[in-house]
């Protein structure tokens, strides 16, 4: 009898598994709607996408204040109360202005609110750290910037819809909003104390940045900041330290990467959700992050 249930359990066990699968990517491509629909409302407030990080000197990478994407878009996710607690204007660190202060630190910090839709359920990761700068609820969807859109390195044609210090128009995406991604997956820290991926507070690859120097869910290595790189193949977390210093690197990179099999979910200019397939061509992937590099996606996407 016990055997007949053991081979029942192991008869049952993969239904499930992909009956709650299903749900959960459901609920990720839900979310993503929502994350779309908050990014266009930002559009229709302000005239254009929200910058995907705020550097104080575009040129150079890691500028103070370093801002990501993500305060821009809270009051249109139905997070304005926690917006009203931040004030960008607190003294910090120079790492940014939520590490250190009352932005970040205390029981009622802002950045301690765990969003859910920011999650996607589909990832095991933890949801929130806690450093000593404060504490921070983490994510999963990012803006896509291409492989160089850093630095000194930007220009029109190889902008993406949120890049540094800036954020398109409808009008400047010429590439069409429909061939257009703005968002991706990326996976969260599995709580490692320097395992920082899904930080959103902060402006480096794998914290609120994905880019396409590499296809969807790579075997290749991410790089993250040189010190900060917790290597997890066998997790869908491979990484490597990127080089140059923590200030003056701008050489990290991080493919957009899920829990989901076969590919991510992904966020278009015009609002819609699409699944792009870890077979997708580099030249297909990355024609789909720029704004206006004229490029023509391939079909296999």
């Amino acid at each position: 009898m016990i055997a007949i249930i053991a081979i029942l359990i192991g008869l049952l066990l993969p239904a499930v598994q992909k009956v709650r699968e299903a749900a959960n990517q459901a609920k990720c491509r839900n979310n993503l709607k929502q994350l779309g629909l908050a990014l266009h409302n930002f559009n229709d407030t302000y005239g254009s996408f929200p910058q995907g990080v705020q550097w104080g000197v575009p040129m150079a990478s890691y500028a103070p204040p370093r801002m990501s994407y993500i305060l821009y878009v809270y009051p249109f996710i139905e997070q304005n109360n926690a917006y009203q607690l931040f004030n960008v204007n607190a003294p910090n660190n120079g790492v940014g202005p939520w590490h250190g202060n009352a932005n970040s630190l205390g029981s009622g910090a802002p950045t301690a609110v765990i969003v859910p839709v920011f999650i996607c359920p589909s990832d095991s990761g933890v949801t929130s750290i806690t450093n000593n700068f404060g504490s921070y609820g983490l994510g999963n969807y990012m803006p896509f910037m291409p492989g160089n859109c850093v630095g000194g390195a930007l220009t029109t044609s190889t902008r993406t819809a949120m890049c540094v210090n800036s954020g398109a128009r409808f009008a400047d995406i010429t590439d069409g909003t429909s061939g257009t991604m703005v968002l991706g997956e990326y996976v969260r820290s599995v709580g490692d104390p320097i395992d920082y991926r899904g930080f959103v507070w902060s402006d480096q690859a794998g914290y609120s940045q994905v880019y396409t120097q590499n296809t969807p869910n790579s075997s290749s290595p991410d790089l993250l900041t040189p010190g900060w790189c917790v290597n997890l193949p066998a997790q869908n977390r491979p990484c490597g330290n990127a080089s140059g210093t923590y200030t003056t690197s701008d050489t990290n990179s991080a493919a957009s990467r899920s829990m989901h099999l076969g590919g991510v979910n992904v966020v278009m200019a015009d609002g819609a959700v699409r699944f792009a397939s870890n077979a997708v061509s580099l030249s297909t992937w990355q024609a789909l992050a720029t704004i206006s590099g004229g490029e023509i996606p391939g079909s296999d996407f």
